[in-house]
């Protein structure tokens, strides 16, 4: 059965005329809250939450005939996928007028058999599946994010956080608590910018996969490695200017943390003088041992090179990521 709208949980909640129920499934947990936030808005004082793994199907019937003395009813059942374990297969009878029930399920696939769909959707029900928003929508939602908040953010920095932290809005949502706290309140109402290099240091990579295994397969010269790590990103939605925007980012970094140590800067003092995080200072300063200046002023000026010739069309920008992958990775 196809899903019903099934964009509906992930393009911002946009529910029109309500439903008189909606079935979510999916792993991102941030979009069955807001469409329960969302519809619960229509039902102030007569709402209901309960456990899926404590309300068998006939429980939930009784309750969903019973009248209600305070006008229309809205249930949220979380974690509705443990109701399909159990044999009962007459589910609900019906959902009564002006009332809403939300089932939602956080996993991945749709735990409801084929049957249970067809008749929700006699009933009138909506199927909604929570998935993992595009690179784009994602970084939609941190733009519009930040500016609710308050702040400023450079394309460069939403991209950036995007492919470190990963598509999940659960995780962006966080990443970017912890990075508006590091900015702190701005002074005489102007609005603080968010910049790459804020994100670089401050957001915690994706556990399963990160835009660091890119920058520490090119800061070992390590080309075959550096163009598998670039492909993995380049799946998950990361473009040829963003992952050169990254890497420009850093070495930039690496060649204040060597300039750093030339001044007899100590390595306690680092972080404060490159304005980054302990991890990101010395990480740099154990780069900058592997790379003159020299190098790097060629690296940089190559990355700035390809990121012209590719925003101008004058590049391929597949062919441009394979030829400064392995110059990078080739530097002496």
């Amino acid at each position: 059965m196809k899903a019903q709208s099934a964009p509906l949980a992930v393009k911002g909640i946009s529910l029109g005329k309500a439903a008189p129920g909606y079935f979510v499934f999916g792993e991102e947990a941030y979009w069955h809250r807001r469409l329960v936030q969302t519809v619960a808005a229509s039902f102030p004082g007569a709402a209901e939450s309960l456990a899926g793994d404590e309300m068998p199907w006939e429980a939930l019937r009784d309750l969903l005939a019973q009248p209600s003395f305070f006008g229309p009813q809205l249930w949220v059942i979380r974690e509705a996928q443990s109701m399909f374990a159990v044999g009962d297969d007459r589910w609900i009878d019906g959902i009564p007028e002006r009332n809403c029930l939300i089932l939602t399920c956080p996993v991945k696939d749709n735990p409801a058999p084929a049957a249970f769909l067809e008749k929700w959707e006699r009933l009138g029900g909506r199927l909604v599946e929570a998935v993992e928003p595009s690179f784009p929508e994602a970084a939609k939602w941190v733009t519009e994010k930040v500016s609710r908040d308050g702040f400023k953010v450079t394309g460069e920095a939403v991209e950036s956080l995007v492919s470190i932290a990963g598509r999940s809005i659960e995780r962006l949502e966080k990443e970017l608590e912890k990075i508006e706290t590091y900015m702190g309140a701005a002074q005489g109402g102007t609005k603080l910018e968010i910049a790459a290099h804020v994100v670089l240091q401050c957001a915690s990579q994706d556990p399963d996969k990160t835009s660091f295994g890119l920058i520490d397969a090119v800061a070992a010269r390590n080309a075959g490695r550096a163009i598998a790590e670039y492909l993995d990103l380049k799946a998950r939605g990361a473009n040829p200017v963003m992952v050169i925007a990254l890497l420009a980012s850093h070495f930039g970094l690496v060649w204040r943390a060597k300039e750093a140590e030339l001044k007899g800067i100590s390595q306690s003092d680092l972080p404060k003088a490159l304005g980054v995080h302990p991890y990101s200072a010395r990480k740099a300063s154990q780069e900058a041992r592997h790379w003159t200046f020299s190098q790097l002023e060629s690296a940089l000026s190559l990355m700035c090179t390809v990121d012209e010739k590719v925003k101008r069309g004058r590049m391929d920008p597949e062919r441009a990521m394979d030829y400064l992958l392995s110059s990078l990775c080739s530097a002496q």
